[in-house]
């Protein structure tokens, strides 16, 4: 038995396994973990051996100056010789290159390898996230292999595998070698008497082992680099040579380019593999591990690197299948230092990148042209400025992208284009707006009309009024973004920019809600309609994004449901997890005030895991979490409050910074802190008030009224607070029962009678909103109503479940057979409060249906024979 199938009888083992339930019609994913060395892809290549029925594709991600875009999807390409080498060399999009990937697993049984996905691009992630929620649709077999010893919590990768849930997925750590199996290779390479030394040193890492006893020196040296330097001392000085240029060249080296760069003779070539430093890898060498590559590396002069840098450059650009590898030439240009070379490949291989969405790796490249960018004219150094400003903006580097566009627009001033500078103040003010700057983005929205204005009509001109109409709906100032946007459609129409006619309808549609609500939903239609009509997948994301946040914030849970779970779909499908990420927060939202709570939790929780989440959904992320803790009674609900107002005084946005005001004078009055929930709802309630906003201005209102404040709301805000604040809590009550809202009903109905106090705790207990449980009960008591339990009810504490006396009641019809809607009728109560109970005796009976809870109950006798 070979070294490296020592101790991994399990881990092949396992491998078989997914293989097998892949070729079974249900793909599979196996992510195989360890540190450097440990024996990843010696693994897949011994499991990669022993296949017969499937075909095996194999991409790496290189560790490069800046990674390749798509770089094992180009490796695979060459494999597979089929629709996707085309797709790749062309300038195909993102969404075809990923759909003929997929073609490639979907077709034929496949195990397709990514290897050290730790270097992985952006767009390489993408697509494993891609092909990670369609795989279960093949019979093929993805393999990644990273080192989990090289990612933080921070890096992008940790948000992939997020992703990739069971049970498609299988994870497969490896560990060290053990003891025996060390003593093992160190017996059967006649070096019996240096094992414990061996073991101790290597810690039984594989390829520690290996190269420590291929040293073959006096005594064992003390780490890995010095096994790998003992090897290359052995080489002759050309094969030396020829090593140094292979490392240099990277993890491939092609034979005809390593001559070209060294000079090498077969026989030094054959040196260098006999001593273990190279290997073949299909038609070229490489390294038997990047470990030992950078070892050599490391061992390079800088003077001698710049010119194997440039010599690998040179041969690179003269070779017709190299000659168009832009990341591989801007990353040897980035070793020459030589800013000619690098002002020539880097912002080629940024604009590659781009177009794969690496924004990361884009940004990467634009930094390093940048360096160099004073040595070009004014005008091809504004537009680089430009394309790398969007990058940023692509990463939620908004800071960045706006001192960018900075940069830019005195550039395009001291050359004259003025629309492009106009332009550009556009794309500022919206950066400006979404950061918090709302007195600069003001400035800058006013700068780029003024000066497109002064012009003949542009396309510019039309994206400057839809910036101001952003702008506007952005504050609620909702009948000036409706002008705005008026003024935006005509030029769209006229220059044809469809994707700003559908931004501008959209943001249209979100202001005209607030003062015609059909209306509004009729220019939302238009915004999709046009979206879909011009295949504009960023547009559709967008328009159903907004559309679920507004309906949310006018309370129509219901409504905001049907285009949430339309858009969270789309938006996965399509890879545009900005806006994903914002719809999975308006429907955590929803679920909040829906009663949904441990769903609301669980989609905050994933949705704050995200790095770079976008400043509006992370703010309003947080208010939902602060708020849905302050009504458990969690611990951290005041320090994620504090977070999600930070960031709403920060951005001076009234909705936002309504909502957290609104939460913190909740949380004040359930703590029995009537003076500080006051002061926390009249901070924001003039400015709601005068933006007409019926809600926000409402719920206000119902907190300064709740605590006793002395003052007359608009005869506008919202019906149930009106109604509330009125003194009739009943036709409140039913208002909110009629919107889907049980803790608002139970806010309502503790201002009622003894039957009424009684409902409303049932509901608090129901949703085990125990601060409201508590302050409700303290109420009851001191109005002198007997009975009031200090804990859980009796009944629920009789009961196995944990199950109230209604839930009791409602778990006897449905044991019973009885619907819903006749449950509802025998009880007086609405189908929608039945069915608010059936979902907590599911959550307290730990079923996920009811006739699981049915059988569950008989077997547990909660009810007599009869």
């Amino acid at each position: 038995m070979t070294a490296k199938l020592l101790d991994r009888e399990t881990p092949l083992r396992d491998l078989h396994t997914a293989l097998n339930e892949a070729a079974a019609g249900e793909g599979r994913i196996t992510i195989i973990t360890g540190e450097a060395g440990i024996g990843k892809t010696s693994l897949v290549e011994q499991f990669a051996r022993q296949q017969q029925a499937s075909r095996v594709l194999w991409g790496t991600c290189d560790s490069l100056f800046t990674p390749r875009p798509l770089g094992p999807l180009h490796d695979i390409s060459l494999q597979s010789k089929g629709e996707l080498l085309a797709l790749l060399n062309s300038d195909a999009d993102r969404q075809a290159i990923f759909s003929a990937c997929f073609v490639e697993l979907h077709d034929r049984p496949t195990i397709m390898v990514f290897e050290d996905i730790h270097w992985a691009d952006e767009a390489s992630l993408d697509l494993i996230k891609y092909l990670g929620r369609r795989i279960q649709r093949t019979a093929s077999l993805l393999i990644l292999t990273y080192r989990d010893d090289e990612i933080g919590a921070g890096h992008p990768l940790q948000l992939v595998l997020g992703d990739l849930r069971p049970p498609a997925t299988t994870r497969l750590h490896l560990s060290p070698l053990s003891k025996p199996s060390v003593f093992a290779l160190a017996s059967a390479a006649g070096q019996t008497e240096q094992a414990d030394e061996l073991f101790d040193t290597t810690s039984g890492n594989p390829f520690f082992v290996t190269e420590i006893l291929a040293s073959k020196g006096a005594g064992l040296p003390s780490t890995v680099r010095d096994a790998v330097l003992a090897r290359a001392a052995r080489l002759s000085p050309p094969a030396r040579a020829v090593l140094d240029a292979a490392a240099v060249i990277g993890l491939r080296v092609e034979p005809w380019l390593l001559s070209n760069i060294s000079g090498a003779d077969p026989a030094s070539v054959e040196e260098c593999i006999a001593g273990g430093m190279l290997q073949f890898q299909g038609d070229d060498y490489a390294f038997r591990h990047e470990l030992a590559r950078q070892t050599i590396l490391g061992t390079i002069s800088p003077e001698r690197k710049l010119v194997l840098h440039r010599m690998t450059l040179t041969g690179l650009k003269g070779f017709p299948e190299t000659s168009r590898d832009l990341v591989r030439l801007a990353n040897h240009a980035e070793g020459t230092k030589d800013a000619s070379a690098v002002l020539e490949y880097a912002p080629a291989a940024a604009r590659q990148a781009s177009a794969a969405s690496s924004h990361r790796e884009a940004i990467a490249f634009y930094e390093s042209a940048l360096r160099f960018a004073e040595r070009l004219p004014p005008a091809e150094h504004a537009r680089m400025l430009d394309a790398y400003a969007l990058e940023l903006f692509f990463a939620s580097r908004l800071a960045d992208s706006s001192t960018i566009l900075e940069k830019s627009i005195a550039l395009w001033h001291s050359i004259g284009d003025t629309p492009r500078e106009g332009d550009n103040f556009a794309w500022l003010a919206q950066g400006y707006h979404i950061f918090g700057r709302k007195a600069e983005a003001e400035q800058a929205s006013r700068s780029a009309i003024a000066i497109l204005e002064a012009l003949p009509p542009t396309a510019e001109l039309a994206r400057a009024y839809k910036a101001q109409c952003f702008i506007r709906k952005e504050n609620r100032d909702c009948a000036e973004a409706v002008a705005w946007g008026e003024k935006a459609i005509p030029l769209a129409e006229h220059f044809g920019d469809t994707d700003t006619l559908a931004r501008t309808y959209n943001y249209m549609g979100c202001a005209m809600m607030f003062m015609d609500y059909e209306r509004g939903q009729e220019l939302m239609e238009r915004s999709l309609a046009i979206a879909q009509g011009s295949n504009l997948p960023f547009a559709i994301g967008g328009t159903l994004a907004n559309w679920g946040q507004i309906l949310v914030e006018l309370y129509r849970f219901r409504d905001a449901e049907r285009y949430l779970t339309e858009g969270i779909p789309y938006a996965t499908d399509h890879d545009d997890d900005y806006h994903l990420y914002e719809m999975l927060t308006w429907q955590a939202m929803a679920r909040l005030y829906s009663g949904h709570w441990q769903e609301a939790n669980e989609t905050l929780l994933k949705v704050l895991q995200r790095p770079n989440l976008d400043v509006i959904a992370l703010n309003y992320a947080l208010v939902t979490l602060g708020r849905l803790r302050v009504r458990r009674g969690d611990s951290g609900a005041r320090d994620v409050l504090d977070q999600a107002l930070t960031l709403s005084v920060q951005a001076d946005a009234v909705v936002r910074l309504g909502y957290a005001r609104a939460a913190r004078a909740e949380m004040a009055w359930l703590t029995g802190n009537n003076d500080l929930a006051k002061e926390e709802a009249r901070l924001v309630y003039e400015l709601a008030v005068s933006k007409a906003l019926p809600w926000v201005a409402g719920e206000l209102a119902f907190w300064r009224w709740r605590v006793g404040d002395r003052f007359t709301p608009p005869e506008w805000i919202a019906i149930p607070f009106a109604n509330q604040i009125a003194g009739d809590w009943r036709l409140a009550a039913k208002e909110w029962e009629q919107r889907d809202c049980p803790y608002e009903q139970a806010l309502a109905l503790l201002d009622g009678d003894e039957a009424a106090q009684w409902a409303a705790l049932e509901i608090f207990e129901r949703l085990e909103a125990q601060p409201a449980v508590e302050k409700l009960k303290q109420n009851m008591r001191a109005q002198g109503i007997r009975s009031v339990p200090r804990g859980p009810r009796p009944a629920a504490r009789a009961n196995p479940f944990g199950l109230t006396g209604r839930e009791m009641e409602i778990l006897g019809y449905l044991v019973d057979g009885t619907s819903n809607q006749a449950i509802a009728q025998k009880l007086s109560l609405s189908i929608r409060t039945v069915e608010h109970h059936n979902a907590s005796i599911l959550q307290k009976m730990q079923v996920p249906t009811r006739n699981q809870a049915v059988a569950l109950a008989v077997k547990n006798h909660l009810f007599p024979p009869q």
